[in-house]
């Protein structure tokens, strides 16, 4: 009384990633039986072939399974270089902007500064120069 959804997921658990290995598998084996079991000699090769056929499948998935586990391998390291790279550039960004509070507050107190001497200098404008005071 199973479902169909509950027998997909069971496939799906036995065959791990959907490749069809169970199914390759129990092909070699009814092969390697009937091939135990074979009467004439064509058949026996047949049946054997049949295995060399089943088992080239077989070795091919599982090569190309490794090849995709090997590329994720370097897909993560790549993604790690890639979020350091971006933790130093935060980090640059943040000393940079520091950086330039820091002359933004240089900047203000220069400006400053300059604002008092033109004040203090229109004052001073106002006066006599020292020869004339001394006249």
């Amino acid at each position: 009384s199973f479902s169909t959804d509950e027998v997909i997921r069971k496939r799906l658990l036995i065959d791990g990633d959907g490749a069809g290995d169970d199914r390759r598998i129990n092909l070699l084996v009814k092969s390697f039986i009937k091939w135990c079991n074979s009467g004439s000699q064509e058949e026996g090769y047949f049946q054997y072939q049949r295995m060399l056929s089943t088992l080239s499948q077989c070795e091919f998935s599982m090569g190309k399974t490794l090849l995709v586990y090997d590329m994720n391998l370097r897909e993560m390291e790549n993604y790690e270089k890639i979020y350091k790279d971006i933790e130093n550039s935060i980090a640059a960004a943040h000393e940079k902007i520091s950086e330039c509070k820091k002359q933004i507050l240089q900047a203000k107190r220069i400006r400053k500064n300059r604002q008092e001497y033109d004040a203090l200098a229109k004052v001073i404008q106002h006066h006599p120069d020292r020869h004339e005071t001394l006249k």
